[in-house]
């Protein structure tokens, strides 16, 4: 599916039957009308230094606008589930007995969040707590 998906988005519309198969009953598109407009577009994009956004619109391409819709949901929604999923089940192996829920929680969404996490400079941090005033309140 992921191969028809790149070969949609790159207006083939031979090597993307697959994906155009399996949603054509789901947006009632018809196939010779899609190639066309497939066509068109590919051509638009040739000629034209705009993005695909502003060629593909609704009232000229409504069949290929319908598909671009779905081909560009479905990779994100699909694959950001499967990695969440299946890092949560790797981390909830490695440390099942040692971690509570909270902790768990905050690992999954550092994970999830990852392109944010990766941002982070951890000598910042550090700065940070160095400057903080450490007084420690010890009762007797």
């Amino acid at each position: 599916m992921a191969k028809a998906i790149d070969s949609f988005m790159a207006m083939d519309f031979e090597k993307s039957q697959y994906f155009i198969q399996h949603y054509k009953d789901i947006i009632n598109s018809n196939t010779e009308c899609l190639k066309a407009e497939m066509l068109v577009g590919k051509n638009c994009l040739k000629n034209s230094t705009d993005g695909i956004k502003k060629i593909v619109n609704q009232e000229v391409f409504p069949n290929l606008y319908k598909l671009m819709q779905v081909a560009l949901t479905i990779p994100v929604s699909s694959a950001t589930c499967e990695r969440s999923f299946s890092f949560m089940r790797r981390l909830k192996n490695w440390m099942r007995t040692s971690m509570v829920q909270q902790r768990f929680t905050n690992l999954s969404v550092i994970n999830i969040e990852r392109d944010l996490a990766n941002k982070i400079v951890p000598e910042e941090i550090l700065n940070t707590f160095a400057k903080i005033d450490r007084r420690l309140c010890l009762t007797l």
